[in-house]
């Protein structure tokens, strides 16, 4: 009773903090409307997440489904984030009984609750976000591929079952992010280190793997069918960009490794040094835990790299894992060498990062002590109450409560276009503009700046705070863009800066909203103008709407989103 209290509180905790996160940004936007617009239209989705630098898509339904089945059983905009949460949360709940089980020195309570709750499984496992859905499979087929070698296996799952865990899990993945490829190596050094059991175990274990995939991998087959192998794979080979990559990239990929299983709170604490800096600086309350969980997480990723060259460990699989962690870092480095630059990011190989917390926890048991417990104890707690603290602050600008109202509308009515439009790139996703005759717009003549004012701080940092007005009666928008200029005293250009504001703007709505254009160059004047916005259909009811779609029913407006063409 103890345990399922504390899972309960756990798993609120991280459905509060995923909450709190940001919703409106444009991966996420995109992320949750191709969920929106299954539900509105009940059309078949062929395509998943796109990748930006290559304007491709991820084919297969997978990842459109997992957004708008939960919006079929609860039209709610949180039904997505309670199924995303369930299975993060259960996915790292069973990843911490495994490692309590093959490591019963280490307290369950350290396990479990470091696991749940450090940033990169809070950052990318609770809220709406295609990485985040790669969790639960990465979870699952590390536990496949772990009881699937002999020389690491405790026999806690059947070699076939485990096999069919590793399938599955790289079915899933492929459906929901690139990096499904580096799977692959670990499944087939699972596959090749039964070599000894013979040709008969060999085969059947490879059926098992492919009986695995078949499951989610079915979610594929009706858009190969549809378009065809090559128009199917949605341009994903354009990914492959064949480079050579610096050497010095490896200590970076191991940097990154062990901050998976660390404290590494500065990704997740704002884009920049200069955001950093002014959310401190208004929160300055919040500045003593960053300050200490800072720390932790800059020194474990140290303390883990010391303890990779002890060679001596009770435990008989210590130097396999250390192998499987050099490998990691060398399976990732080499990667590198067939995508794009852009693609290096610490996320694009985040379906590994249970390989750094199972090594993280055999590290563990080097300095376990009833010293170090109580100092583990402390900093958990620390931590919880940083997340707890950067939750309260950033779910009030950041997450769907700042405009919750707009997308229930757009559930409720089944119009995906009054939350946003898909990117113009992606294959089944038009209308990607709004397209109606009646309803002139111009952005830059209806979204007026009505004041606006910035202020410098240390080191030139330049805030602003603009009030910004939709004259227009009949349409919203999004994602308003403005650009500021930076002027010197004899009128030149210092600095160019265009900023997007992910707020939704009803008709006639006015709105403070805040802009942060990090370190400037010294100045004397400065403007800002509004140069685009996206515009929706309003999810106010206005006496123009009413006159529009107050004849229409819900049905009638089913089949009119299901009737939308490409273009």
């Amino acid at each position: 009773m103890l345990w399922a209290a504390a899972l309960t509180g756990l798993f609120a905790f991280r459905l509060l903090f995923g909450l709190s996160l940001e919703f409106f940004s444009p991966d996420e936007t995109q992320i949750f409307l191709m969920g929106l617009r299954y539900h509105a239209s009940g059309a078949w989705p062929y395509f998943g997440p796109d990748v930006v630098w290559t304007m491709s898509e991820i084919p297969g339904a997978l990842q459109a489904l997992l957004v708008g089945v939960p919006l079929e059983v609860a039209p709610v905009p949180e039904a997505a984030f309670v199924l995303l949460n369930l299975l993060s949360t259960g996915a790292l709940a069973v990843l911490a009984w495994y490692v309590h089980r093959r490591l019963p020195s280490i307290p369950s309570w350290l396990v479990c609750g470091w696991f749940l709750t450090i940033p990169w499984t809070l950052g990318f496992s609770t809220h709406i976000n295609n990485s985040s859905f790669v969790l639960p499979a990465s979870v699952a087929f590390f536990l496949g591929f772990f009881e699937a070698v002999p020389s690491l296996g405790t026999g806690t799952i059947p070699p076939a079952a485990a096999y069919a865990l590793m399938g599955a899990a790289v079915a899933w993945t492929m459906q929901l992010h690139m990096s499904w490829p580096l799977l692959l190596p670990y499944g087939f050094w699972a596959w090749a280190s039964r070599y000894r059991d013979g040709a008969r175990s060999l085969a059947t274990h490879a059926l098992a793997f492919a009986a695995g995939a078949l499951v989610p991998g079915a979610l594929l087959v009706p858009t190969l069918v549809k378009y065809g192998i090559s128009a199917g794979s949605g341009g994903a080979l354009r990914n492959l960009r064949p480079h050579w990559v610096n050497p010095t990239m490896v200590v970076i990929v191991l940097a990154r490794f062990f901050s998976f299983s660390s404290l590494e709170i500065a990704r997740f604490l704002e884009l920049d040094t200069a955001r950093r800096l002014a959310l401190l600086a208004r929160h300055w309350w919040l500045a003593p835990l960053a300050a200490v969980v800072w720390c932790v997480g800059v020194a474990q990723p140290i303390w883990m790299l010391r303890e990779w060259f002890r060679s001596a460990s009770r435990y008989r699989e210590w130097p396999t894992l250390k192998v499987i962690v050099a490998g990691t870092v060398v399976l990732v480095y080499v990667s590198y060498w067939f995508v794009i630059e852009r693609a290096t990011e610490a996320h694009a190989f985040y379906v590994l990062l249970p390989v750094s917390l199972i090594f993280t926890a055999y590290c563990w048991t080097f300095l376990d002590s009833q010293a170090w417990r109580r100092r583990a104890m402390a900093i958990l707690v620390l931590n919880v109450a940083y997340h707890a603290g950067l939750a309260w602050i950033q779910a009030p600008s950041k997450s769907l409560y700042r405009n919750r109202e707009v997308v229930v509308a757009a559930i409720r009515m089944r119009q995906p276009e009054m939350f946003g439009h898909r990117r113009p790139f992606a294959i089944d996703g038009a209308p990607f503009s709004l397209q109606d005759s009646t309803r002139p717009f111009d952005p830059r003549r209806d979204v007026e700046i009505d004041g606006a004012t910035y202020a410098v701080g240390p080191r030139g940092l330049v805030r602003w705070t603009v009030t910004l007005s939709n004259r227009n009666p009949r349409v919203a928008f999004r994602d308003v863009i403005c650009e500021t200029t930076y002027r010197d005293a004899r009128g030149g250009t210092v600095l160019t800066h265009r900023t997007s504001f992910t707020d939704i703007f009803e008709p006639s709505q006015s709105r403070q909203v805040d802009a942060n254009d990090g370190f400037v160059p010294p100045f004397a004047g400065a403007a800002i103008a509004v140069i685009g916005a996206e515009a929706l259909l309003p999810a106010t009811v206005s006496s123009a709407r009413q006159e529009d779609t107050g004849s229409i029913s819900w049905g009638e407006r089913r089949r009119d989103v299901r009737g939308h063409t490409r273009g």
